[in-house]
């Protein structure tokens, strides 16, 4: 079985077509038919796209961090990922929540603050007084 492996690896190298960086000038080979090489791999459209929603996020996470609950977008990614995280996880404390969607304090504050005022989210608190973070009640 070892040699029929070898056999149908060689094969397959020597039928593919080499494909080259489309970045200008680059001369390395790209796998698979891909338009770039690891090195410009952060050409590619989705993964500009990507970074680009990486970096709003950073700058409304400052602006938070800087203005509070006022400067969230209800809709944006890290007020979408805080709701998805209470809805897989149930509720968390404030300082669960900070360490598990790795946040700082204050802009989580931020955060919660604004999604109580929405209607997304409640607080409750625990038995040694730790503010709980929940997803609301939906009204039937």
């Amino acid at each position: 079985m070892f040699p029929r492996a070898v056999e149908h690896l060689s094969l397959r190298s020597s039928s593919s077509t080499t494909r080259f960086c489309d970045v200008h000038g680059c001369t390395q080979t790209t796998r698979e038919g891909k338009p770039y090489c690891p090195d410009h791999v952060d050409h590619h459209p989705y993964v500009q796209s990507i970074l680009g929603m990486l970096a709003e996020r950073e700058q409304e996470e400052e602006r938070v961090r800087q203005r509070g609950f006022k400067a969230v977008n209800p809709s944006g990614l890290t007020a979408r990922e805080l709701v998805l995280h209470l809805s897989l996880h149930g509720a968390r404390t404030v300082e669960r929540l900070s360490r598990e969607l790795q946040l700082d304090t204050k802009v989580l504050d931020g955060y919660v603050g604004a999604l109580v005022r929405k209607g997304v989210i409640s607080l409750g608190r625990t038995n040694r007084g730790s503010t709980v973070v929940r997803l609301a009640k939906l009204a039937s």
